[in-house]
């Protein structure tokens, strides 16, 4: 059936006005960190204003330290995706290229990891951390981060070593080769892709979440998403700060995406998007 003119620019309206739903109330929250305070509750609301970066100056450099969370952030999102991704490699190979009893379970085991409330293991965690001493340390969190991160990591390169044909390996093993430079010299580049995705996904996880590093960071050592949640004060919610951090943490995962997004959709026709 051919759509008509008319029936595109309802579609084009409908379109649209669906997008609108779900873009402006991010879009509104991005602009209120560029307002004056006192517009935060004006209303009726102020659509044309003059942006500042008040907000930004404030809880960035003068007096605000989370300057020092971002850089926190990036410490424990880039060691969380370095430790996760050799063991995630390791287990998601030999799931899909060996023979073993408890395969299904041992992955049902990984995904029963990713569907518990990450607060479940919260204070097992802090007394084990607080036990060895790691208590508000970097490594604290970049280790129990791994709780979310290698579960993800394996059941998604998995799907990407599956998809890496089998044949190719034992050919190089027929010419001499042995496991590890078959690995290392076929599979591995074949399955850089899946490998990148992964990473990526690893990083923006251990970026966004908060529970962890609310309980075991301190004051040195919390992440950005620790900071914006200490704008919520007795004395009232500082809703221009809390947006200014907010678009500020928003930036590096959607810098990584927007660079190597390429990846993303030649990963997912890969195969990632198997079960």
């Amino acid at each position: 059936m051919r759509i008509t003119t008319r029936q595109k620019i309802v579609i084009y309206i409908l379109s649209l006005l669906v997008l609108l739903l779900f873009i402006g109330p991010i879009l509104w929250f991005i602009l209120l960190a560029f307002r004056e305070p006192g517009d935060t509750y004006r209303l009726p609301p102020k659509i044309f204003f003059e942006p500042t970066f008040e907000s930004f100056d404030v809880t960035f450099f003068n007096p605000g330290n989370n300057a020092r969370q971002l850089v926190n952030s990036f410490i424990v999102s880039t060691g969380t995706t370095l430790l996760s991704l050799p063991f995630s490699l390791a287990a998601a190979y030999a799931l899909s290229r060996f023979s073993m009893r408890g395969k299904r379970f041992i992955m049902n085991w990984y995904i029963s990891l990713l569907m518990a409330p990450p607060i479940v293991f919260i204070i097992p965690y802090f007394i084990l951390m607080t036990r060895i001493g790691w208590a508000g340390s970097y490594q604290a969190m970049i280790v129990v981060l791994q709780t979310i991160t290698i579960p993800f990591s394996v059941w998604l390169l998995k799907s990407f070593m599956d998809d890496v044909p089998i044949d190719l390996e034992e050919a190089a093993l027929v010419d001499g080769a042995s496991h590890a430079q078959a690995f290392f010299s076929i599979t591995l580049p074949l399955a850089l892709p899946g490998i990148i995705v992964t990473a990526m996904f690893a990083f923006v996880f251990s970026w966004n979440n908060v529970i962890f590093p609310l309980i075991l960071s301190k004051q040195q050592t919390a992440t950005l998403p620790v900071g914006t949640i200490s704008f919520f004060a007795s004395t009232g919610v500082y809703w221009n700060q809390i947006a200014a951090t907010a678009v500020v943490a928003m930036l590096p995962p959607m810098l990584i995406f927007l660079a190597l997004g390429r990846y993303v959709v030649r990963g997912l026709t890969f195969g990632a998007v198997k079960g």
